[in-house]
């Protein structure tokens, strides 16, 4: 009986297999590979060994600031290293976690051979003396001039602390009545400013604004007068008694030293101090007959000098023996 289906079996050829290479050849490209391997390993190994030679090992560094030469090392990790320390120094302690704002280029070159390197405390002097740099700070600032700034705003407070208590503990010495207070406007401002005018501690800040900044003076010539040099110097003449204080300005000689120029201090600082003394009634009478009262002050100082009295209690001790002068 015939198949109802007719099945034709077909052979296939089983695909050919890849070519094995041959075991040497494996081989040499292993060798190859291992050399270039090599070859890279070397090339960095002496990279980073000429880099760490040049920076710790090799030619001296000249260090420009602001274009110009400033000071020159033994390589440049020590230029890095000297100017960073310099960089702390210039700030002061305070400031030295912050990174100081550079106002000037620094560029680092090769030193000309033969040109000798300064000793690291030369070079960080030379330094110091020609960076510029600014930091932020917690700035005074009086009737809208900025004056000094220290590190944070609490010291900043401190300053002004210290700078009432100068003036409160000036003679004569009395009691205090109230707070000192300082006539100016005073605010402390978040500010970035030259590192001239920073101030690291309240100690190092306060004495900038009790001490009197330099004047300009004038010899007095033959003819001179009073009047003369005040007019002639832009200076109103009550100006000019209040800058030389303690001077006789009607009796000026050829040679003498005036100041023509008022320089007040920044700061103001208005102090009540109170004072009890005796005195005698009358005025001009003998000592036995004049009287004795005692009598109770408040006076007003602005920095130190007396500006108004008031008599706040008056107690007679002794009456008068004496008419009283109308």
């Amino acid at each position: 009986m015939p198949c109802p289906y007719d099945v034709t079996m077909s052979t296939q050829t089983p695909p050919t297999a890849a070519p094995t290479p041959p075991a040497d050849s494996l081989a040499r490209q292993l060798r190859v590979l291992k050399a270039l391997v090599g070859l890279l390993a070397l090339a960095l190994t002496g990279g980073v060994g000429y880099y760490l030679y040049q920076r710790h090992l090799g030619q001296p560094v000249t260090i420009l600031v602001g274009g110009k030469r400033v000071a020159t090392v033994l390589n440049a990790a020590t230029a890095d290293r000297v100017l960073a320390e310099a960089e702390r120094a210039k700030v002061g302690a305070a400031f030295a976690a912050q990174t100081p704002l550079r106002l000037q280029k620094i560029q680092f070159l090769r030193a000309p051979a033969g040109v000798p390197a300064d000793a690291d405390a030369v070079a960080r002097q030379k330094l110091m003396g020609a960076l510029k740099l600014r930091v932020h700070a917690s700035v005074i600032v009086v009737n809208g001039r900025s004056s000094i700034g220290l590190p944070d705003a609490a010291r900043a407070q401190q300053t002004l602390e210290a700078v009432k208590d100068h003036f409160a503990q000036m003679p004569p010495q009395a009691q205090v009545v109230g707070e000192p207070q300082i006539v100016e406007k005073v605010a402390i401002v978040p500010k970035v400013i030259d590192t001239a005018r920073a101030r690291s501690t309240p100690e190092a800040a306060a004495p900038y604004f009790w001490t009197p900044p330099s004047v300009k003076t004038y010899m007095v010539q033959r003819g001179d007068t009073g009047f003369r040099i005040a007019a002639r110097n832009h200076i109103s003449f009550t100006d000019f008694l209040t800058a030389n204080p303690g001077k006789d300005l009607n009796k000026l000689r050829p040679g003498d030293t005036v100041n023509v120029q008022k320089m007040p201090l920044l700061l103001t600082v208005r102090v009540k101090k109170t004072f009890t003394r005796d005195e005698p009634i009358v005025a001009h009478a003998p000592p036995g007959e004049a009287g004795l009262q005692r009598v109770t002050y408040v006076v007003t100082y602005l920095n130190g000098q007396e500006t108004k009295r008031d008599v706040t209690n008056m107690d007679m001790l002794d009456k008068p023996r004496t008419q009283l002068s109308l």
